[in-house]
């Protein structure tokens, strides 16, 4: 994640950072670094790469509610959390990675077969909220995947450290100091605040990168419960 100096993610807010073209360019690149072949976001991160909210038409077939997988021998993955079935996809790609969405039994029929006519993958997780270890477990399951870059937005963050699903953090400092009250941070924990911190770190590594950007490496070592 790419947050400023107090932890807030909303580089729209930020002007343009010395050296990048855009923040994303930044983003993007160490990202890319990591050669991991699929990421995961939440609802509110993947509604930025779907289309248009329209009503769904009904469906024309009987649709079974299990998994479906449209594409399993895909290499790279666009994996994003959709427990209510409010997405609308209507390509199966994000920039070539292969959509797949994590829904919950809330989900309509229409909903279902929408997805399968765009040619989207997508995982039972859960019956009204997504189970996030089920979830991995099916996406390592059926896609055979080892290593997931999780990347957003702060609730769905919050959610996966919560649940003590983070292992390690890359974490990119840029030179700007929001103060914005209620704009998302990098782990917004749903709910009440918790009586304590979520997880104790340690330093893996850091550096500065172009235009005073700070990048820094955790692991985590300890998942606090609460």
């Amino acid at each position: 994640m790419c947050t400023t100096v107090d932890g807030k993610i909303l580089g729209r807010r930020w002007g343009k950072l010395h050296g990048y073209k855009h923040e994303s360019d930044l983003f993007e690149t160490t990202a890319a670094s990591f050669g991991i072949g699929a990421w995961l976001v939440g609802t509110s991160t993947m509604d930025e790469f779907d289309g248009q909210k329209t009503k769904l038409p009904r469906a024309r077939h009987s649709v079974f509610r299990h998994d479906f997988v449209a594409n399993k021998n895909a290499k790279r993955l666009a994996i994003g959390a959709d427990a209510k079935g409010v997405l609308r996809f209507r390509e199966n790609e994000v920039g070539g990675d292969h959509v797949v969405l994590l829904v919950t039994d809330r989900v309509g029929k229409d909903y279902l077969a929408h997805l399968q006519v765009a040619g989207v993958s997508y995982l039972f997780c859960g019956k009204k909220e997504i189970n996030l270890l089920v979830a991995l477990r099916r996406l390592g399951s059926v896609f055979k995947l080892r290593k997931l870059m999780l990347q957003g937005g702060g609730k769905f963050n919050g959610a996966m450290l919560k649940a003590g699903l983070v292992d390690e953090i890359s974490h990119l400092t840029v030179p700007v100091a929001d103060g914005g009250v209620g704009v998302s941070s990098f782990f917004d924990i749903p709910g009440e605040a918790p009586a304590k911190a979520a997880a104790t770190l340690r330093l893996l590594s850091h550096k500065q990168l172009p235009g005073g950007v700070i990048w820094a490496r955790y692991r985590v070592i300890g998942k606090h419960t609460h």
